[in-house]
């Protein structure tokens, strides 16, 4: 049954007090509930955005910037040599995820450039730029950036804003992910950014939709916890374990200690019977565990809980205790954990050391699985959700650079999602829980986990799509977590990279003994060092090579690794239709490594 929801004005400012208390039932998302209850609408509003009385962006000039119906328009201007250096700049994993980082903070790659900028027809000069994104995100055609409107002119703001978050959704077709998943954490009170959109334009060229994303900034914790003087983090493979708290980012405070950090690493090393009690004196266990169920519920496995990551953690100064807050949901409702060596239960993700230990702690345990359960009895109403995916579709029609084969199926997958999550969760819920046993992290920072050795022979192909050219093979044993496979490989094949238009791709796939998962091995180098006679450096900027388990799109593909060190040599390297080619690599693979990973373990997914 479609909702029409009554036209109410409405303050959409969090009321903090209210979220601590009140907790969501089914009703609150009855359109004859929402008719009546005005202080359930004031919620609503905060949750899912409404624009202010009168709806004049001068009076209300936050909201506006962050009103959920409308799009945003920002223009950028900058040197074209100053954005090609921009676009084009990459962040160095194998330095930035060194082991360093225990000790010395993330310095990275990206540097700031000069840009006048306007947002819906406001001028603003001299704006700090640069690019934004890691790994999955990181693009050089439509790159996320930052916008700091006051990092070169003393002052300068927004309706009171200082930064913009632009991000490019590089990994959401559908462009409202994004949106949608920082709605439901707020409806779930869980202190959570505003999530619009924006098209955004750049020396005259259109960039698309991005997602116009609220910082977590000193005025995002004025609002939320009415104070902004505690130390803020952000988590980026982080986790409360002895000698790994350094590896949370300093937002503020600089000059302040990590004592509050070593204090919850410690209290986790308490036993069962003193773990809450030490617990609980710095950190809010209730609001991370409704931080943590939603982040189950949304499916949210780049979070937290699921990957160490993608969070900030705030000591509010109020309480004296932590509380989280979402980052990084672009892959949530209905991608997969493409890095843990197991196939979890769809109720939980505990992969981080807090998640477990509290896991693992029956009352903590079941305060989780009740808060889950709750969270689907009230926020989780897929009639709201997918009229909700529907209007911030809508929305955006017309505005996407998208191609629509490629956005359709995110949409179509985002709406399944919604409708099948219900019939994931409950049938576990009602089942007795199971320990927590998969295996943990083993460092925070890259390092070897195995080798690759490899010789093949194939032709050259339009692309990857099809089928690989009679005769193609390649003799394949890969070393991984101190175990040894083998196997020969058919499907072999060289095209252009569909990621990198520069670089020509060779794609090795087939089954290794005792495997039930195919493996593949992807080399993708740039076409200027594509030739015979080639000698090529793993993991610089001649090439480099993932090697990647399971069918990519269903739940058992995972990707096992990335080249480090080693080369690979092409004897024949032809890029025209049926030129062969054919060679050999031989690389140490890196990761970011579990306490193990049996490649034997993983199931081929139906």
């Amino acid at each position: 049954m479609k909702m029409n929801l009554p036209a109410v004005t409405l303050d959409t400012r969090p009321n903090t007090t209210m979220m601590s208390q009140v907790k969501p039932r089914s009703s609150l998302l009855d359109p004859a509930v929402l008719l009546v209850a005005a202080a359930t609408l004031v919620l609503l509003a905060a949750a899912f955005g409404a624009e202010p009385a009168g709806g004049n962006p001068k009076a209300f000039p936050a909201l506006h910037l962050f009103d959920s119906n409308r799009v945003v328009k920002v223009q950028i201007t900058l040197k074209p040599s100053d954005w090609d250096q921009l676009r084009k700049q990459e962040r160095d994993i194998g330095v930035e995820f060194s082991k360093d980082r225990l000790e010395l903070p993330i310095k990275s790659s990206y540097t700031w450039f000069s840009a006048d900028i306007s947002i819906d027809g406001t001028q603003l000069k001299n704006v700090g730029i640069r690019k934004r994104g890691l790994i999955g995100s990181a693009d050089t055609e439509r790159p996320g950036l930052n916008l700091e409107l006051d990092r070169f002119v003393k002052g300068q703001n927004f309706a009171g804003h200082t930064s913009l978050k632009l991000h490019n959704n590089k990994q959401d077709g559908s462009n409202v992910r994004q949106a949608l998943a920082y709605q439901t954490f707020n409806a779930a009170g869980v202190p959570a950014p505003r999530c619009t959109f924006a098209t955004v334009e750049v020396n005259g060229k259109n960039l698309g939709v991005f997602s116009n994303l609220e910082a977590v900034d000193s005025l995002f914790l004025k609002r939320h916890f009415g104070n902004n003087n505690g130390n803020l983090y952000e988590a980026q493979v982080s986790d409360f374990r002895p000698g790994w708290t350094g590896t949370f980012e300093k937002k503020n405070n600089k000059d302040a200690d990590r004592r509050d950090l070593d204090a919850v690493a410690r209290a986790l090393q308490s036993d069962d019977a003193k773990l809450l009690a030490e617990l609980g004196r710095i950190l809010d266990i209730d609001s991370f565990i409704s931080f943590w169920a939603v982040e189950t519920l949304i499916n949210h496995w780049d979070g937290f809980a699921g990957d160490l990551n993608n969070s900030f953690v705030y000591h509010d100064a109020a309480s004296g205790k932590l509380r989280f807050i979402p980052w990084g949901t672009d892959g949530t409702f209905g991608s997969h954990h493409i890095l843990v060596p197991f196939e979890p239960p769809a109720s939980v993700w505990a992969v981080s050391y807090l998640t477990r230990r509290l896991y693992n702690h029956p009352v903590t345990q079941q305060k989780y699985r009740a808060r889950l359960q709750e969270l689907l009895g009230s926020v989780w109403n897929e009639t709201r959700l997918l009229d909700e995916v529907d209007r911030m579709t809508k929305l955006l029609q017309g505005l996407s650079t998208v191609p629509v084969f490629q956005a359709t199926p995110q949409t179509q997958q985002l709406h399944q999602f919604i409708r099948n999550r219900r019939a994931e969760l409950e049938p576990e819920l009602k089942q007795p829980a199971q320990p927590w046993s998969y295996p943990m992290r083993r460092e925070v920072y890259t390092a070897p986990v195995g080798k690759v050795s490899a010789q093949f022979t194939s032709a050259w192909v339009p692309s990857v799509f099809v089928p690989a050219p009679a005769g193609a093979k390649a003799r394949v044993m890969f070393e991984f977590y101190g175990r040894r496979y083998e196997g020969e490989f058919t499907d072999v094949k060289a095209a252009p990279d569909i990621n990198n238009p520069q670089n020509a791709a060779v794609l090795l796939s087939g089954s290794l003994k005792g495997v039930d998962v195919p493996v593949s091995i992807w080399l993708s180098a740039h076409t200027n060092f594509f030739s015979a006679g080639k000698n090529l450096a793993t993991a610089a900027k001649q090439s480099g090579i993932l090697v990647l388990a399971g069918e990519l799109g269903k739940k058992d593909w995972r990707m096992l690794g990335g080249g480090l060190g080693g080369t690979t040599s092409f004897t024949e390297a032809g890029m025209t239709p049926g030129a062969k080619v054919e060679g050999t690599i031989e690389t140490e693979i890196a990761s970011i490594p579990w306490e193990d990973f049996d490649l034997k373990a993983l199931k081929k997914a139906p």
